[in-house]
């Protein structure tokens, strides 16, 4: 593909392909975690982590598998979206998320009673956080793209008016979950080769034929 001035994602097949991509990640991992909560009767939203699904039976392997299949399917859509991409810009973005989703493995790789496993969700949160800002930046001549850099501001609030006390919640459950969801939103409709391109480029005004929507500068 073309450069950072390239408007996108345009190759057909190489669109197809990312998108399969993201949608299997993103599957994988929202859809373990929606299956373990429905298998562990004693979760709390508002005193549990998420993570304490991935200590108790019968969640523990579902959340646990999810989080690793997805997060290794993740890699592999941030490599090829930054190929799609191209520029610097496409593998800076690639790069960051390519990381956030080998931390999101990591969480399910490395339970809550594992050293690893702080670093690994703070470093996916962290980082998804970063790749919405860089993503944001580039696409923020287009609806998607100052939706995406909106998320960042907001994220990070969540976890300051959590840490600071604010939430009428003891567990980190609610505090993770928006994190989780804008991702899927990202990858769905809000991203730079949205799955349901159609939908993105209602937001974007373009047309939906297998183009991310936007023109992407790379401004010096």
């Amino acid at each position: 593909m073309g450069g950072d001035a390239a408007a996108g994602v345009s190759d057909a097949e190489t669109t197809a392909r990312v998108r399969a991509l993201g949608a299997a990640a993103t599957l994988l991992a929202l859809g373990g975690i929606a299956a373990a909560v429905l298998l562990d009767p004693t979760f709390s939203w508002t005193s549990d982590a998420l993570s304490d699904l991935g200590v108790r039976d019968p969640s523990a392997p579902v959340f646990n598998l999810g989080l690793i299949l997805g997060g290794a399917v993740g890699v592999g859509y941030a490599v090829e979206l930054g190929r799609a991409l191209g520029g610097r810009t496409g593998a800076l973005r690639a790069a960051v998320l390519a990381i956030a989703m080998v931390a999101m493995a990591g969480v399910g790789a490395f339970d809550l009673t594992e050293p690893l496993h702080g670093p690994s969700a703070i470093g996916f949160y962290g980082l998804v956080t970063v790749a919405f800002a860089v993503d944001g930046v580039v696409r923020r001549a287009t609806a998607t793209g100052r939706a995406t850099l909106a998320f960042v501001p907001v994220h990070v609030a969540v976890w300051a008016t959590f840490l600071a006390g604010w939430w009428p919640v003891t567990g980190l459950a609610l505090p993770e979950l928006p994190g989780a969801l804008v991702l899927a939103a990202w990858v769905w409709i809000l991203g730079p080769a949205p799955v349901v391109g159609a939908v993105a480029a209602r937001f974007d005004g373009v047309g939906g034929d297998g183009s991310t929507g936007g023109s992407e500068t790379d401004e010096h």
